[in-house]
């Protein structure tokens, strides 16, 4: 990360006084793109969805699923948003739990929680649980202000390395889900 915070407030560690570690720029910087990495993050998996349920055979019960409003169908009878997309946005792609369970309505057999349970790291914590604890994080800054102050680069580097890990590792085995070959030039 290149950023230039400056000062004796600014530090890459903690203060050991929590009021001040509060006044942390760096740390608010941190927790400020929690939700933008969220954002992606569930962007993703929208978008994967998106396309599965374009070529899936099994696509009735995610259209049964998703009660489409009436803007939804309003957008989809002027032909400016595809059906599939629609469809995606109905459904929440930000916890693991939540994504596995939606992919599941496309085929049973697709359990995108399997490659987020795998070890990684020799670490006790499963990037599947390390992601649903990084989404109850950044529900409490969204909705209650709450910083984490243990975010300092380090972490938030760790962090952004997990959801990249966890994003290579679901759309592999989709990949071999499906039966094509991933590409990773991005």
């Amino acid at each position: 990360m290149n950023r230039k915070l400056e000062g004796p407030i600014a530090r890459d560690s903690s203060s050991g006084f929590d009021f001040l570690d509060g006044m942390n720029p760096r740390l608010l910087s941190n927790n400020l793109l929690i939700p933008y990495m969220i954002a992606v993050w569930e962007e993703f998996f929208q978008a994967m969805f998106a396309a599965c349920l374009r070529y899936s055979k099994q696509r009735e019960s995610a259209l049964k699923r998703a009660k489409l409003s009436h803007s939804d169908l309003e957008k989809l009878a002027i032909g400016s948003v595809q059906v599939e997309r629609s469809i995606a946005d109905f459904f929440s792609f930000q916890r693991p739990s939540a994504i596995a369970e939606t992919f599941r309505l496309l085929d049973p057999k697709l359990n995108l929680s399997t490659p987020l349970r795998k070890p990684y790291r020799r670490r006790r914590v499963s990037l599947y649980d390390s992601i649903e604890s990084l989404v109850e994080r950044r529900n409490e800054l969204v909705h209650a202000g709450n910083l984490d102050l243990r975010l300092f680069d380090k972490q938030l580097e760790t962090t952004m390395g997990d959801l990249t890990e966890a994003v290579n590792r679901a759309y592999d085995y989709i990949a071999k889900h499906y039966g094509f070959v991933p590409i990773h030039d991005y």
